[in-house]
C-alpha cells in the first residue's frame, strides 16, 4: 500500500465520526425572516426606484459589482494551487517545513476553488428551477416579483436567488474562517459588495440576501467535507471552522522576525549585577 493512498484511507475514516454542530436552525430561521420582509416591504419599491438612480451611483455599483464575478477568483485559486503544489514537489525532502507549506497553501486554494465553484454551479440551476423575473421586468413589461416562471432557465427570469452575492458571500465566507478575527470586516464587504446588485437593477433585496446565505452555507459545508479529510480546517467545540495553520506560517523564512541573540557579557559591562 502506497503512502498516498494510506494518508487518504486516515482521512476517509474520519467521516465516521458524528457531524459537528451546524447551526442550521437558527441560521435558516434569521433568513427566513429577512426574506419575508424583503419580499413584502422592499422588493417593489427597491425595484421601481433603481431605475430613477442618479448616474453617478449607477456607475459605482457597476464598478463595485465586477467583484461578485466568479472568473477571477477561480482563476487566482488555480494558479495558487499549480504554486502550492509546486513549491511542495521541489522542495528538498528534508525540508519539511517548505513541504507542508506548500500543501497548505494548494489545500487552501482548492478550497477557495471548491467553495465558489459549488455554489456558483448550485445557484444557477436553482435560478433556473425558481423562476422568478428580474426587476427590468417589471420596468419595462409590468411583470412583478412575484410572477414566477420556473422551469424557464432563461435570464430574464433567472433572479433568485442572486448569482453574484452567492460569490461574494462564498469568498467572503471562506476568508472569514481563515482569518476569524476579521470576520466582521468580512460579513461587511460582504453586504456592501452584494448590494450593488440593486443598484444596477439586476436583482430585488430579497434576491441578495438569498444569494448571500446560499453561498455562505455553501462554503460552510465545504469547509466541513474538508475539514473531515484534515484538510485546511479543524471544527472547533462550537461546530465552526477554524484554520489547521495560521496564514503566518507561510512566510519566508527571511521575513520572519528572529529574536536578536543576547549580547555576551564582558569586562567593559557595566550595568548592575547581582550581588555587586
Amino acid at each position: 500500500m502506497s503512502e498516498r493512498y494510506r494518508w487518504f484511507c486516515k482521512r476517509r475514516k474520519l467521516k465516521d465520526q458524528p457531524w459537528p454542530c451546524t447551526h442550521w436552525r437558527g441560521f435558516m430561521v434569521g433568513v427566513a425572516g429577512l426574506l419575508f420582509v424583503a419580499f413584502a416591504v422592499f422588493d417593489y419599491p427597491v425595484g421601481l426606484m433603481a431605475n430613477d438612480l442618479p448616474r453617478q451611483i449607477v456607475d459605482f455599483g457597476e464598478f463595485i459589482t465586477h467583484f461578485g464575478q466568479s472568473e477571477w477568483i477561480l482563476i487566482a485559486s488555480f494558479v495558487v494551487f499549480c504554486l502550492g503544489m509546486a513549491a511542495a514537489g521541489t522542495a528538498d525532502l528534508s525540508d519539511l517545513r517548505a513541504r507542508a507549506k506548500g500543501v497548505f497553501l494548494a489545500q487552501a486554494a482548492s478550497f477557495m476553488f471548491v467553495s465558489v465553484a459549488f455554489s456558483g454551479l448550485a445557484v444557477n440551476v436553482l435560478k433556473g428551477l425558481i423562476g422568478r423575473p428580474r426587476p427590468n421586468m417589471l420596468i419595462y413589461h409590468q411583470i412583478g416579483p412575484f410572477s414566477f416562471d420556473p422551469l424557464s432557465f432563461a435570464s430574464r427570469f433567472a433572479s433568485f436567488p442572486s448569482g453574484h452575492a452567492t460569490t461574494v458571500a462564498a469568498i467572503f465566507t471562506a476568508a472569514a474562517f481563515f482569518m476569524p478575527r476579521h470576520r466582521v470586516l468580512f460579513f461587511s464587504l460582504a453586504v456592501c459588495t452584494a448590494m450593488s446588485r440593486t443598484i444596477v437593477g439586476a436583482h430585488y433585496p430579497s434576491d441578495v440576501i438569498a444569494g448571500l446565505a446560499f453561498g455562505s452555507w455553501c462554503t460552510y459545508l465545504t469547509a466541513i467535507i474538508f475539514s473531515r479529510y484534515r484538510m485546511v480546517f479543524n471544527i472547533d467545540p462550537h461546530g465552526w471552522p477554524v484554520p489547521r495553520n495560521c496564514f503566518s506560517a507561510l512566510k519566508p523564512e527571511f521575513m520572519r522576525k528572529h529574536p536578536h541573540p543576547a549580547a555576551p557579557q564582558t569586562d567593559l559591562d557595566l550595568t548592575t549585577q547581582k550581588g555587586h
